[in-house]
Parts: structure tokens; sequence; C-alpha cells
């Protein structure tokens, strides 16, 4: 399995450093460039009331960001301790950690986002914590049974008996071997979790849904989809891109 984590890491990279510079102030109405075709001042053009695409864009993309950092931090680091936990304990206390994992998997993940996005408002934070909560149990499951096969393996049985247990033998044999498979399904969970959040503010959930996310850029651009096209394009394909590429670097070949 060959992983390719770099262009995961510069798409993530530039999506984050969209909190630090935009060319044009995001929010900034221009009234006498509506609609203002590409150019060198506005690259992607501007929408119906002149704000710069561009600028929107890369806001929508930080906060996207934070989204799936959130994830990966709660959904796998949680999801793997705990399958890996579970694996070592075995018996009752493994199996009562396995019974709380399936729990979070009965309730749809789209659920429980939204739950959350209408208690607590939807943000990047509340919605990449929803999502990253909802993803634990799956994580769980899957690093359990990574674990327990792991732990099967003569090089792991041969450890043990040199007197190698607890974190050490989980640090040196297990979390290495299983980490390849691990981020290979996180790539797929993170489009997953980029077209999740895009589609709660596209239902215009978020607390202030003047904000430029991607899915909120959607449903606000929707009515302009046969005049002006690539106002929907533009969000759509960065949503697009930024899942195929957190897939084909996380993929195994």
């Amino acid at each position: 399995m060959k992983l390719r984590p770099i262009p995961a890491l510069v798409v993530v990279a530039l999506m984050l450093a969209g909190a630090l510079w935009q060319p044009h102030d995001p929010d900034a109405i221009d009234l006498a460039h509506r609609h203002a075709p590409n150019s060198w001042a506005h690259w992607l053009g501007t929408d119906q009331f002149g704000r710069d695409l561009l600028s929107r864009l890369m806001v929508g993309g930080w906060r996207t960001a934070i989204v799936l950092v959130c994830v990966a931090a709660i959904g796998m680091v949680g999801g793997s301790l705990f399958g890996i936990l579970a694996a070592m304990l075995g018996g009752w206390r493994g199996g009562a950690i396995l019974r709380a994992a399936e729990m979070f998997i009965v309730v749809p993940t789209l659920i429980v986002a939204l739950t959350a996005a209408a208690i607590f408002g939807l943000s990047p934070l509340t919605a990449g914590v929803a999502l990253g909560l909802a993803g634990v149990g799956p994580y769980t499951l899957f690093a359990h049974a990574l674990a327990q096969r792991l732990l099967g393996q003569p090089y792991v049985q041969a450890a043990r008996a040199l007197g190698v247990g607890g974190l050490p033998l989980v640090l040196r044999h297990v979390v290495p071997n299983m980490a390849p498979v691990l981020f290979a399904h996180i790539g797929s969970n993170g489009g997953l979790a980029v077209t999740a959040y895009a589609s709660l503010a596209f239902l215009g959930l978020g607390a202030d849904p003047s904000r430029p996310d991607w899915g909120a850029m959607l449903f606000e651009y929707r009515m302009f989809l046969f005049d002006h096209p690539m106002l929907m394009v533009w969000p759509g394909l960065a949503i697009a891109v930024v899942a195929a590429v957190l897939n084909a670097s996380f993929d195994a070949d």
C-alpha cells in the first residue's frame, strides 16, 4: 500500500492559508462591478453584489479545513485509541467498548450534525466536532479488527513471549502496521466530511448564513445557474477537488 499524503497536505495548507490573506474583502459590496468577468482585479469574477468570488472561496476553504482537522483528530485518533484498547483488553471490557462504539453507528452521521447545528448553531468547529464524534464508532470497530489481526501475527506473539507488552507493544508493532490502512480510511472519510459540511451549509443551518461557506455559496448562487453558471461551478469544483485529492492521496494502490 502506497500513500501519497503530500497533495492532501498541500491542499489543506492552501485552505488554511485563506484565513490569513484574501485578495479582497470577501464581504465588500460593489454594485458597480456586479457579475464582473474574470480579470486581473478579480481572477474568478464577482457575484451579484460585486463581491470577489476568489476571496469568498478562500474563506470557505479555511472554514472547511477546520472541519477536516476536527474530523481527523476526533474520529481517527479517538476511534483508533478505543479500537486498540478494546483489542488489547479483550473479554467483557473490550466487548463493552465495542458495544458503545456501535451506538455511534446507529444514528446516521448527518443526523448527528443536524442535531448539533440546531442546538449550537453551525460553525466549522461545531460541525467538525459533530462529524468527528459520528466517526468514532466506525473507526473504533475498524481499528479493533486491524489490531486484533495484528495481535495474532507470529512476530507480535514472539514479542509478547520476550516480555514486550502494553504500550511498547502497541507503539512498536501494532500502530506502525495499522497506520497505512487507517490513513486510507481517513482519506475517504475526509471527502465525506467535506460534502457533509457543504450539505449542512447548503441547508442554511448556519448561525450566520452570510458566511461564505462553499455549501452556502451554492445555495445563494443557485438562482443564477443559467445566467451566470460559473458562480455555481467554482464552489462545486472546490468541493469536488478537495474530496478527490483526499481520496487519491490516501488510497491504496
